[in-house]
């Protein structure tokens, strides 16, 4: 079950305005977490220094390799950069009235079978629209009742990167640039799964910096261009923030 009166948890989905809040708060956070990273800190000085040292300078290596040893945690920096696009993948899904947390199986089994086929939920390949929800649990457009199909978990990330039907939610046309993202991501999100080992060495010996810059520029482009289109619409920002700060008030008032 997932209660509508919490950021935390499914308030996104109680109007129109508190979905636009959350997802500008989920690209702001990812945001955050992409430009913390520390190769991407570092990134200029290591293109600098890559090219040159794979050019007519190949003394400069030594230099180029000091620079990724010092590079603090790059354990977290693959973390952040998969969380980064996992929040961004999910804000866009929101935008577009889907759900993005992951719905009960048994619950769904046992009240809800038109979201289950085979003993699989429809949503592991299909995207579930807010409105399908709310339809379901005869719940009025500006209920913040529960959701009993709804937990608490999100989609995961491998969902996101390797189903069509998601995909063509935030990339509406696919284009080379979002083929190579995929598979820098693939990349990133296998050596995440393997933290037990993952240094940094590890991380470049299938990426290159040219993929970092690409990340980057991505960021810059897409993530924070609609982070600051959104932004700019300051009065739904406000909006929503004020909806949910009186839901949360007024579960608290109930209780």
């Amino acid at each position: 079950m997932l209660r509508l009166t919490r950021i935390e948890e499914g308030a996104c989905y109680v109007t129109d305005t508190t979905n636009f809040y959350v997802a500008w708060s989920m690209l702001c956070s990812a945001s955050k977490l992409f430009w913390g990273c520390g190769i991407i800190k570092e990134l200029d000085q290591a293109k600098s220094l890559s090219d040159q040292a794979f050019g007519d300078k190949p003394e400069l290596l030594s230099e180029l390799i000091d620079l990724f040893k010092c590079i603090e945690s790059p354990v977290l920096d693959a973390v952040r950069i998969i969380i980064c696009f996992e929040n961004y993948f999910k804000a866009k899904v929101l935008l577009e009235g889907y759900v993005i947390h992951q719905m009960d199986l048994n619950v769904c089994w046992q009240n809800f079978p038109q979201f289950v086929t085979q003993k699989v939920l429809l949503q592991k390949m299909n995207p579930i629209s807010i409105k399908e929800v709310k339809h379901a649990e005869n719940h009025e457009d500006f209920s913040s009742e529960p959701l009993r199909i709804l937990t608490k978990q999100t989609i995961g990330m491998s969902t996101l990167l390797e189903q069509p039907k998601y995909q063509t939610l935030y990339l509406k046309e696919k284009t080379v640039d979002d083929e190579k993202l995929f598979s820098i991501l693939r990349n990133l999100n296998y050596t995440r799964n393997t933290l037990h080992f993952l240094n940094l060495e590890y991380i470049m010996s299938g990426l290159n910096i040219s993929d970092f810059v690409f990340l980057r520029d991505y960021v810059t482009n897409h993530l924070d261009a609609l982070g600051n289109k959104m932004t700019d619409e300051q009065w739904k920002l406000e909006i929503g923030k004020a909806e949910i700060d009186h839901l949360l008030d007024s579960e608290f008032d109930d209780a």
